[in-house]
């Protein structure tokens, strides 16, 4: 099935490229332009000053807004860190964090965060992922670590820039497009590989951060060729039982993470797609776009709310409540919306060159209300994420800690 996704969206390239009845020497023209473009952007240049001009134009809408550095940290960064590192997960301030990590699939790698076009979907962006991603500074591109590095400037494992999971800039963000449920395991396993050989990580004493997102690829390209779609739930718990017993045997001093999947109820409402974007979204979401199915989208979305609660109930569970690991649920996207221009269409600048991967600006919304949710109480974690910076929460002293079922 995952060969079939890659291959329909390679022929969806061809298709974009050909789409308008030209003559054949104009198509060759404009996939070769295609090409020229590609090569560019693997290799890191552009050929003219113009160039360079033109692609910050088309690529500043679709980024954060600059923060300036006459702009201080939202937060205060006294007592950020522990004098000593806390011997209790429930003691864990921000600053505590010496590992930080990310399991999922191309939302995670960062897959299309800088892309203006359908080619450029090709480069996974992982310096930029919400979660897992560390290149820059929140400045520029606010994610997860970036707000650690602020907190603590030594964190490891965040993603450095561009690249596939296979390549060392990668650390420890493990994510790979295309990823199911059932793939949670093999990663978990390769994560904990990673950790265990990295000279840097003393694997008993630094505290580390896992981020989990995980669940659109089974909603979109598995769900509706099951004999029967509700089967999906039992093997979701089951691959998240297993997942969190390899991390909980393997990494002592472990914070997961884990970030309830979102109801893609929200793409099918978007209003405004292009017909290119309804093209990309019927490959790469045949369950809910593709005519065959639609008939079942009100199943579907039952399925998928009960996906949601499953995620939830591993944030409660006993056996992965300890002293020096413990399971979080994160649900801000459970009800997130994307915003609307003026005229009431949804607002794409949120999203990549697909409408269906997040953009850069989407991937530092994201970040921001992530960590939110971290220091919000369970049971009071906000269900919807907020404009960047609009609602950006910091540790107080009367609560200085990364939130957790025993500290809340």
């Amino acid at each position: 099935m995952r060969i079939s996704h890659s291959i329909g969206l390679l022929l969806l390239f061809w298709t974009v490229c050909c789409r308008s009845q030209r003559t054949a020497l104009d198509d060759n023209i404009e996939i070769l332009r295609s090409i020229r473009n590609l090569a560019t952007i693997i290799i890191g240049r552009t050929s003219s000053p113009e160039g360079r001009q033109l692609k910050n134009a088309r690529t500043q809408r679709i980024l954060q807004p600059l923060i300036n550095s006459r702009t201080q940290f939202p937060c205060d960064l006294t007592n950020a860190r522990s004098p000593r590192p806390p011997t209790s997960v429930h003691k864990v301030r921000p600053g505590d964090i010496d590992v930080i990590a990310a399991m999922g699939d191309s939302l995670t790698a960062g897959y299309g965060a800088m892309a203006t076009a359908l080619p450029h979907l090709m480069i996974e962006n992982r310096g930029l992922s919400w979660s897992g991603g560390g290149q820059g500074t929140w400045r520029e591109y606010l994610t997860l670590p970036n707000i650690i590095k602020v907190f603590n400037p030594n964190v490891v494992g965040y993603a450095l820039s561009d690249g596939y999971t296979t390549n060392k800039e990668s650390q420890f963000n493990v994510a790979e497009a295309l990823a199911m449920s059932r793939d949670l395991p093999f990663m978990a396993q390769t994560l904990v590989k990673r950790i265990k050989n990295d000279k840097r990580v003393d694997m008993n004493t630094h505290w580390k951060l896992i981020t989990i997102l995980i669940g659109p690829n089974d909603f979109c390209s598995e769900m509706c060729y099951q004999r029967s779609p509700w089967s999906i739930l039992e093997r979701h718990r089951a691959d998240l039982l297993s997942t969190f017993r390899i991390l909980r045997d393997n990494l002592p001093r472990t914070i997961i993470s884990l970030t309830v999947a979102p109801n893609l109820k929200v793409l099918v409402d978007f209003t405004g797609r292009s017909s290119l974007c309804e093209m990309t979204v019927d490959v790469e979401c045949s369950c809910l776009f593709g005519l065959r199915w639609r008939y079942r989208r009100e199943e579907f979305y039952k399925i998928m709310r009960e996906w949601q609660k499953i995620d939830e109930e591993f944030g409660t569970l006993a056996e992965f409540q300890r002293e020096d690991f413990t399971i979080v649920t994160q649900p801000f996207i459970t009800n997130a919306s994307f915003p609307l221009t003026p005229s009431g269409l949804t607002d794409f600048t949120y999203l990549s060159a697909d409408c269906f991967h997040l953009s850069q600006k989407g991937y530092a919304r994201a970040a921001n209300a992530l960590w939110n949710n971290l220091l919000e109480p369970v049971g009071r974690k906000s269900r919807s994420w907020d404009d960047t910076f609009k609602r950006f929460l910091c540790p107080t002293e009367k609560r200085p800690y990364i939130s957790t079922l025993g500290n809340s």
